[in-house]
């Protein structure tokens, strides 16, 4: 399921790349993302690095880069995270998206609603239901301010709110 759903949140910030922004190299996004946006993880050094290597072993990447990138290589970073088991890196990566999709997009941005989403759903994972039930409600809220469409999960968060406002 979280995979889905940052395939989802992926393919949103591919679409969401339309707006102007000044061209990085792929190595100077690979830099910002390792640099900003590993700010106060705990114990994520090894996999910060793992996946450093990983990225810049990949030409096709530096090859075809674009604005997009940055994101996308945010969220990889956040899969690593999660991969390793490393919840707490993946929520302070979260947090930091959240800051970057509210300056890059605005609050009420399908960015920022995915981002609650999924800090949600890690949440639930790591059996906090209390904060993941308020990041959920975070979502919704934000979900319910855009517009209709297949990758608007107003009526998803609200049928998980359902289920762990019961189990709560």
């Amino acid at each position: 399921m979280m995979k889905n759903n940052l395939i989802i949140l992926l393919a949103l910030l591919f679409v969401a790349c339309g707006t102007s922004r000044s061209q990085q190299t792929y190595d100077e996004m690979l830099n910002d993302v390792a640099q900003n946006f590993n700010t106060g993880t705990v114990g994520g050094d090894s996999v910060l690095n793992v996946f450093v290597q990983k990225a810049k072993a990949d030409s096709v990447a530096r090859k075809y880069s674009n604005p997009a990138m940055k994101e996308e290589l945010m969220l990889d970073l956040i899969s690593e995270y999660l991969e390793a088991g490393q919840f707490d890196n993946a929520q302070r990566l979260y947090d930091n998206i959240l800051e970057y999709a509210t300056a890059e997009y605005g609050e009420n941005s399908q960015m920022t609603a995915m981002v609650y989403f999924e800090k949600a759903h890690i949440y639930e994972q790591t059996g906090d239901l209390e904060n993941a039930i308020k990041m959920m409600q975070k979502s919704a809220a934000v979900f319910e301010r855009l517009p209709e469409s297949s990758v608007n999960h107003y009526k998803d968060a609200n049928e998980y709110l359902k289920m762990w406002m019961k189990t709560n």
